[in-house]
């Protein structure tokens, strides 16, 4: 359903996106507690650490795992960091809150006290970090919040961005490569310097704006230049990209605020390719055996997946756009119309469990082999800890 979210002339902020929002039903994981075990091995000489809490040594992990409760995703990849020994922690942004936390700038180390234990991060012992978050934990609703939980949300998100003092170890991604890299207009600019083919596009709040778009199709495709994420009376939406005519456009729909105006590619097929690394993954996706008109993202469970041979020659362009941003993964939207690959955007956080389970992409082993392999010609620290995910 295509809905405005006027609330009146002096209210329509994001009037002119008329995108199709759909409800998001999201599961909520039963919290588990945190356990601790050591991995066993064949090999004695390995070093054990002994249990947070048992009097031992502080933990010094050498992975770090920055999700949320929600991102059920990321249960992939500590389930192939458990599996490859590798001593991980997770660190639930949620949960931040329960925690101890001190973080000295000028030696660049991080102590987290919990019930559990004492974990410390340090430039030496660190290798990587795994992140998944938007890069500023965007706020995206229209319910007001008292003024402390604003204070305290705000600070919260700036201490989960001081995660960038540990700037030696590898990102999966770099906040700061994430930031840039989400920006549709640098996307765009950037896919065409690397030889990709584009829509013609436009980033307008005019009219004239939009009917320079217009092709033969009487259709033109408006997405937002943003994620559209909204919350109001309990219940969170979705923008996904429209097809509109043009005769459904109004001025007074557009004047709000800026949108991504793109030529409309019918009879298109849709393909995700995830990248990770010099590796690559692509699928396609249909509906009823045909591609699918518009975005395939609203037509749910009904979507078929495929894996999808990708010409070398563009697979390689994803691999250098990926690298192009500084990011070590990536999920791209590529259309196949009229014998051309169309680069359609780029998600430094993107999803692809589903892929991994329904097609079978080893897209975990190849996050954890990338996060865990040598850095600057020195090995990782050999761990025995593991936590459960």
């Amino acid at each position: 359903m295509t809905i405005s979210l006027a609330r009146g002339e002096d209210q329509g902020v994001i009037i002119c996106l008329s995108m199709i929002l759909t409800p998001i039903h999201r599961a909520r994981p039963s919290l588990r507690k945190w356990i601790w075990k050591p991995e066993k091995t064949k090999r004695a000489s390995r070093r054990q650490v002994p249990l947070p809490g048992s009097g031992g040594e502080t933990v010094r992990p050498s992975v770090v795992v920055l999700a949320s409760r929600f991102d059920l995703t990321c249960d992939y990849v500590v389930a192939e960091l458990r599996r490859s020994c590798v001593s991980y922690l997770r660190i639930n942004t949620e949960d931040l809150p329960h925690l101890d936390v001190l973080l000295n700038p000028i030696v660049q180390r991080l102590t987290i006290s919990s019930e559990v234990g004492v974990f410390e991060l340090t430039q030496s012992d660190l290798t990587a970090i795994y992140f998944r978050r938007p890069v500023y934990l965007r706020e995206y609703t229209t319910e007001s919040r008292p003024a402390h939980e604003q204070l305290v949300r705000t600070h919260w998100a700036s201490f989960i961005r001081s995660f960038m003092i540990f700037n030696r170890c590898r990102w999966m991604n770099y906040p700061g490569a994430t930031y840039v890299a989400e920006h549709k207009a640098l996307q765009l600019a950037a896919a065409v310097q690397l030889g990709f083919d584009v829509p013609d596009t436009l980033v307008t709040n005019s009219m004239l704006g939009i009917e320079a778009v217009r092709s033969d199709s009487p259709l033109v495709a408006i997405k937002g230049l943003d994620t559209v994420l909204l919350r109001e009376n309990g219940k969170e939406t979705f923008g996904y990209t429209s097809l509109l005519e043009f005769s459904e456009i109004t001025s007074y729909n557009v004047r709000a605020a800026p949108v991504v105006v793109q030529e409309a590619l019918c009879n298109k097929l849709d393909l995700r390719v995830t990248v990770v690394g010099d590796s690559y993954w692509c699928a396609s996706a249909t509906l009823n055996g045909q591609g699918i008109e518009g975005d395939w993202r609203i037509c749910g469970r009904s979507v078929i997946f495929a894996e999808y041979i990708l010409p070398e020659d563009v697979a390689q362009r994803c691999i250098a756009l990926t690298k192009h941003f500084g990011l070590l993964f990536s999920a791209i939207d590529l259309a196949l119309h009229k014998d051309h690959y169309y680069f359609l955007e780029i998600n430094p956080t993107g999803e692809w469990a589903w892929l991994h389970v329904s097609l079978g992409f080893p897209i975990p082993r190849a996050i954890v082999s990338a996060l865990t392999s040598k850095i600057g010609g020195q090995e990782n620290i050999e761990p025995s800890l593991s936590q459960n995910p």
